[in-house]
């Protein structure tokens, strides 16, 4: 059956569906994978919980400037659209393709191999480990269950996003609740710094740069990412200029709420010496404080809130092929919805693909590098979140008309502050010679050169 290219999407996500998206989007890998790089990266733990919490921080006032944007733009897409609008079809050609690319297919897989290699074979066995042989190639069982999971999820959403709005729900709330009473279980009664064994002096006097500082903070800011996740599918949320705002903020802030407490929640196990020793925090904190069963119930809550992190990016992130195949700006076929389900399956197969090819690359040129994963997503983020949030500038001078139904809070202090957070970290990082850094200008410099050229052509 042909799909209707000029359907619109339906609203059907109400205001909890839409809240949790945007948690169960941030409540992903990276709060259990990352504290230990954090930790080997400070001086003290007052600088371990300053580094999250102006995460969290950033992470709360993109949201607050990215919320006035939602409500009067209520579009899928979300800040495809919105750079159209501010920056010109050039700038959001350039920073589309950079998502459809990087951002939403290297978080699916970058999360998809990490829930994988760390989370499975605790819950399930060592059997999960386990690599396939295909003659003399190895797939390695994290890339292999990586990819499986990716393409499960989608086929969820291939059927309709109210189906994804209720798995959403369901596995989101139950981890969130149980992760928040074990750690404040664990602070009640667990005598501090106990588990794991503290660095050596050299590693302790292995203070890094302020460059490396900035290196270290790519996990943190992948940590939070997910929180825009609602504006990405605006046409399909019910009551927008009341629900978005309110999920985008309301999502942000719990789930910077709860990061803080299970930090505090890993240095009270740990300490912060300890912390740096350990791959991941999640797992180990759970058998240091709960043994064998407390591993196998903790570890089975965050594979739930793994599903919900990609259940969520998968849905966001093919909206913005959806968004660009309707003007044209990638495959045509990408903008149409399926004349059944009313979803963009096109568009949602199309990152599956990109996502498994990250994964076949990831192994080809990385050798099995999570890291690597991470950085050059993270810093493909940097980049289309500032100019995102800049946006709620440029609209503000240029279309003063439109109605707003909601207005940033404290303006202009919430985009301004975000923009120079994530500028100050690319200058940095660019200056320090991160490859991501470079790779990811690189593309968005060559997209949109390929743009206007492409354009001057037509013309």
């Amino acid at each position: 059956m042909a799909g209707d290219a000029g359907a619109r999407p339906v609203r059907t996500l109400g205001g909890l569906p839409a809240l949790a998206l945007v948690a169960g989007s941030m409540l992903g890998i990276g709060i259990f994978i990352s504290p230990p790089e954090v930790a080997a990266h400070v001086s003290g733990s007052g600088s371990f919980m300053l580094v999250w919490l102006l995460g969290g921080l950033v992470a709360l006032l993109g949201a607050l400037s990215l919320a006035e944007l939602g409500a009067m733009m209520p579009r899928d897409g979300g800040d495809y659209a919105y750079l159209r609008q501010s920056w010109g079809p050039g700038v959001a050609f350039s920073a589309g393709w950079l998502q459809l690319l990087a951002i939403f297919p290297g978080s699916l897989a970058a999360v998809a191999v990490a829930t994988s290699k760390y989370q499975l074979p605790a819950l399930l066995g060592p059997a999960f480990a386990e690599p396939l042989a295909l003659g003399p190639v190895e797939i390695p069982a994290s890339h292999l269950w990586a990819a499986l999971i990716i393409v499960a999820l989608t086929l969820i959403n291939h059927v309709g996003v109210k189906v994804s709005g209720v798995v959403q729900v369901l596995v989101v709330s139950v981890p969130l609740a149980v992760l928040l009473v074990a750690t404040l279980v664990v602070l009640w009664g667990h005598e501090p710094g106990t588990v794991a064994p503290a660095l050596t002096d050299e590693e302790l006097g292995a203070r890094p740069s302020g460059a490396t500082l900035a290196r270290a903070y790519l996990p943190v800011y992948f940590a939070y990412s997910g929180w825009n996740a609602a504006i990405y599918v605006g046409g399909e949320i019910k009551n927008p200029a009341r629900n978005l705002p309110r999920a985008l903020v309301g999502g942000t802030a719990a789930v910077t709420a709860l990061y803080l407490i299970l930090c505090v929640g890993f240095l009270d196990v740990f300490s912060l010496e300890g912390l740096a020793n350990v791959g991941e925090a999640g797992t180990a904190a759970a058998q240091a404080m709960f043994g064998p069963l407390g591993v196998t119930v903790l570890t089975g809550l965050i594979v739930l809130a793994m599903i919900g992190s990609l259940n969520g990016s998968i849905l966001t992130g093919s909206r913005i092929a959806f968004a660009m195949g309707k003007e044209g700006d990638c495959a045509r076929a990408a903008g149409v919805l399926h004349p059944r389900f009313s979803t963009p399956v096109v568009a949602l197969w199309m990152q599956c693909g990109i996502a498994l090819a990250l994964l076949v690359l990831d192994l080809a040129l990385f050798g099995n590098g999570l890291d690597t994963l991470i950085a050059y997503t993270t810093s493909a983020m940097l980049i289309t979140g500032t100019l995102t949030v800049l946006a709620v500038m440029i609209l503000r001078r240029t279309q003063p008309q439109l109605r707003r139904p909601y207005k940033t809070w404290l303006y202009p202090l919430p985009p301004v502050l975000h923009a120079v957070s994530s500028v100050v970290v690319l200058v940095v990082l660019a200056r320090w010679g991160d490859p991501s850094v470079w790779l990811a200008l690189g593309w968005f410099g060559g997209a949109l050169l390929f743009y206007r050229v492409v354009r001057r052509r037509r013309e």
